[in-house]
């Protein structure tokens, strides 16, 4: 198995949470693995959904996959 280069800031990535793509603003290392902050592209469309304090979240590096 081919392994995947690390994510660095500004690689585009999709939380596999919300599904929503942003661009990595920040990534942080705390000796074990990796923090991956990212800035989504749009605000949610569900009028459900509450509203996001800010445009992004903070995600371990398992939560987001690379958007090619």
């Amino acid at each position: 198995r081919k392994r995947e280069r690390p994510i660095t800031v500004g690689d585009r990535v999709r939380a596999k949470t919300t599904r929503r793509v942003g661009k990595v603003t920040h990534v942080e290392h705390d000796g074990t693995r990796d923090q991956v902050t990212v800035s989504y592209d749009e605000q949610p469309q569900d009028e459900f959904l509450t509203t996001p304090a800010r445009d992004g979240a903070e995600l371990p590096r398992e939560l987001v996959d690379r958007e090619e």
